[in-house]
């Protein structure tokens, strides 16, 4: 069967792969040409959003929005913007240009457009060492702004001939050359992962300054990510500096961070009469929710000064407020905290004791209630 009876009996059949100029590209081995819609809005301080949206072979899609200035697109005026009727302007960038048609009402439009990639960007790539730029690949040069300038500048602080794939992730999370040279500046040599994993955390050169001037030195980058990802702020230290907590470990302000102390919380306690604890007590006191509102309900039915590790050992066994107010109704004030404990640990509750008095045991010890309890003697 000649290629001719193909394309007419796959015509017949209604095979769809976006229009027949596109079916006869893939049928005789001709380009295909990169096509697509295109929506664009006029944004409060007088930037664009720029939409674009393509699919072919009948599902791959593609979609990018991004923030841009009136003056990147070529053609393209404010008042034609504002306006109505149709218009036609560029987007262009050094890899390629997406030639957009389409029509604007009250500040916003869409349409269709069509990529064209640029000879002379591929020449330039490939006397810097890079083969293999077809339509695709150029597309995504265009739409990251991966330019011949920003190659140089790389090229510039060390980062020679990196691959393609990690130039463009370097564009979408925005590494740009002030950036590294601002880590350079304080003594950073990272590599081209570090520093877009830097970006995606938000890791700036001002937070790693202000590590450095509170006397953490040269932090490592891992760490810097790892500081951002649980919100360990400049702010966030400082608040504990600020009551005279000097240089915690840095994996603490994680810990801290991750099990949700702060500076109040430690200030808290400390008005109560704990004094600076540490960050190890301060996190078991939060992971077992010992809650400020908790220690200073204790010591209103005077439990003062209870140590920190009891603290921990009544919310555990689930010694409330609740069930020490109980016992002292029934004549057992002021409970030693390991009996409260011991209760709890063997089903001692409150109808435990009722149930007890109701039956004419008002005067037994803890001790005795509980052994009665363990030998399933009482419910």
């Amino acid at each position: 069967m000649n290629s001719k009876r193909i394309w007419l009996t796959l015509i017949f059949l209604g095979a769809s792969v976006g229009s027949l100029s596109t079916l006869k590209a893939l049928l005789f081995g001709e380009s295909v040409p990169i096509t697509g819609q295109w929506t664009l809005e006029l944004r409060s301080g007088g930037d664009v959003q720029f939409s674009i949206h393509r699919s072919w072979q009948g599902h791959s899609q593609y979609e990018s929005s991004s923030g841009y200035a009136l003056n990147t697109f070529r053609g393209l005026t404010l008042s034609t913007l504002q306006g109505s009727g149709t218009a036609r302007f560029e987007f262009v960038r050094d890899a390629g240009s997406l030639e957009c048609e389409g029509t604007f009402r009250n500040g916003g439009g869409g349409g269709a457009f069509t990529f064209s990639g640029n000879p002379q960007y591929v020449a330039s790539m490939r006397a810097l060492g890079y083969e293999g730029m077809d339509d695709e690949r150029l597309f995504d040069l265009t739409l990251h702004d991966v330019s011949l300038a920003y190659i140089h500048e790389l090229a510039s602080l060390g980062y020679n001939h990196l691959p393609l794939d990690q130039l463009v992730d370097m564009r979408i999370h925005g590494v740009s050359t002030p950036y590294i040279r601002d880590f350079r500046g304080l003594g950073y040599n990272l590599s081209p992962d570090e520093l877009v994993e830097m970006r995606i955390h938000g890791v700036t050169p001002e937070f790693a300054t202000s590590l450095k001037g509170a006397g953490y030195g040269r932090v490592p980058a891992d760490q810097l990510v790892q500081l951002q990802i649980h919100g360990v702020t400049s702010e966030y230290m400082k608040g504990f500096q600020d009551m005279g907590y000097e240089r915690i470990p840095l994996d603490d302000l994680v810990q801290l961070r991750i099990h949700g102390v702060t500076a109040e919380f430690a200030d808290q306690l400390r008005g109560m009469g704990y004094g600076r604890l540490g960050a190890d007590q301060l996190v078991q006191l939060k992971i077992h929710g010992v809650s400020a509102d908790f220690v200073k309900d204790l010591q209103g039915l005077g439990y003062k000064n209870v140590a920190v590790d009891d603290l921990v050992q009544l919310k555990i066994h689930g010694v409330s407020i609740g069930f020490i107010q109980d016992l002292k109704s029934y004549g057992y004030d002021h409970v030693p905290v390991s009996d409260l404990v011991e209760m709890r640990i063997h089903g001692v509750t409150a109808a435990t004791i009722q149930k007890l008095q109701a039956e004419g045991y008002r005067k037994l010890s803890i001790d005795e209630i509980v052994q009665l309890r363990i030998h399933g003697m009482v419910q």
